[in-house]
């Protein structure tokens, strides 16, 4: 069986805990220039590098004017013992290690760490379960997360690297903040991956369900995987797992002038439409809205509740509508969103493997929970 497994992984990354990720670095940022600042000893070549510039000029990149390197190629620094602080105008400060290339993509910068699995691991794990304090709850998000590594190795390939530092993969800011906590985490579980019927399995998760996560068809639809279903989140007569999360509850309230603006941005509606209602029209399993219809002053718009929820939040913030688990309270000229939760709803909720680790749960429960019919394998 073990040899078995270890063929069927060679189509992901030959071993999590031995190899190298390419990770796109400020991947939601437009930049032209960034500053290096050496924590310890950097080189580019044999060159031990000083606090530096790395800028493009067209097609090219440029290191303080000195060095050079042209169209389709890398300027590549190592950054060991210690790594290198990257920032600009705009930027957050972030502390990296490994191989840093950068290269001039459509006249804009484009950096690409090189870095082993296991310390980015350290660094997303940091990133994603930073609210938590619980080392069971730790060790399930370490799990997940380097499942999701595995999974999705080559997300991102047609691009030059495997997986960017957003959330649209996983949140990596760096070494420079990673907990001590989670860096245990991740040496704790070496190795460890979840399967479902020898298969790395897609380990969504997200922030806190509400009480109860959602089946993947109502969020992604068609796509339906039999461990990604709803489950309730917490003992049937007993208070949500997630309840003791910050945020657990929330409400907004939306004027429909503004709702008029975000849906024309968003293409639900023309120009010269006004809304003038917003209702529920269907429901997923976990009671999350599935569908919404908007109504203007001469038709009603279909929009599906996860384009709803993305959509208003990109154009709005994120802490305008938090997940799609709320019910609607109309006014006169507004509608207010009563809701539960926050995030997409799928796989674990972190702040329910918080709860559960309070509970006494060990990491290995939490991951049976949120993703039923999975075991734990090795990679």
């Amino acid at each position: 069986m073990k040899f078995f497994l270890l063929l069927l992984l060679t189509a992901y990354p030959a071993s999590a805990k031995d190899s190298t990720a390419d990770i796109r670095l400020f991947s939601l940022h437009k930049i032209s220039s960034i500053n290096l600042e050496p924590e310890g000893a950097v080189f580019m070549g044999d060159r031990r590098l000083a606090p530096s510039r790395v800028y493009t000029r067209g097609a090219s990149v440029m290191l303080d004017g000195k060095f050079k390197a042209g169209p389709s190629k890398a300027l590549k620094i190592s950054a060991r013992e210690g790594g290198v602080w990257l920032s600009g105008p705009g930027l957050p400060r972030r502390l990296y290690t490994g191989e840093i290339a950068f290269s001039s993509a459509n006249n804009l910068l484009k950096i690409i760490n090189t870095v082993p699995v296991e310390a980015y691991l350290a660094g997303v794990v940091t990133g994603e379960a930073g609210d938590l304090s619980r080392p069971e709850a730790y060790k399930a998000q370490a799990v997940a997360a380097r499942t999701y590594v595995i999974k999705n190795f080559k997300n991102h390939s047609g691009e030059g690297y495997n997986l960017c530092d957003s959330t649209h993969c996983q949140l990596y800011t760096g070494i420079g903040k990673v907990s001590p906590t989670a860096r245990a985490a991740v040496e704790a579980t070496r190795g460890e991956i979840l399967l479902y019927k020898g298969v790395p399995a897609q380990t969504y998760y997200h922030s806190i369900c509400g009480g109860r996560t959602e089946d993947m068809s109502y969020v992604w639809p068609p796509e339906r995987l039999p461990y990604l279903v709803s489950v309730r989140d917490g003992p049937p007569l007993g208070q949500p797992y997630c309840s003791i999360a910050p945020g657990f509850k929330w409400k907004t309230k939306i004027y429909y002038t503004g709702l008029t603006r975000l849906a024309r941005q968003a293409g639900w509606i023309v120009s010269d439409e006004e809304v003038s209602g917003l209702r529920i029209s269907a429901f997923g399993p976990s009671g999350r809205a599935a569908a919404l219809e908007i109504r203007t002053q001469r038709r009603k718009v279909a929009v599906p509740a996860t384009d709803f929820y993305q959509g208003i939040g990109r154009r709005a913030g994120w802490n305008a509508v938090r997940s799609t688990y709320f019910r609607l309270l109309p006014g006169r000229d507004y509608v207010m969103l009563d809701g539960l939760g926050n995030g997409h709803g799928v796989g674990m909720c972190q702040w329910g493997a918080e709860g559960m680790a309070r509970k006494g749960f060990k990491y290995r429960d939490i991951l049976r929970h949120y993703y039923p019919g999975t075991e734990i394998g090795y990679d």
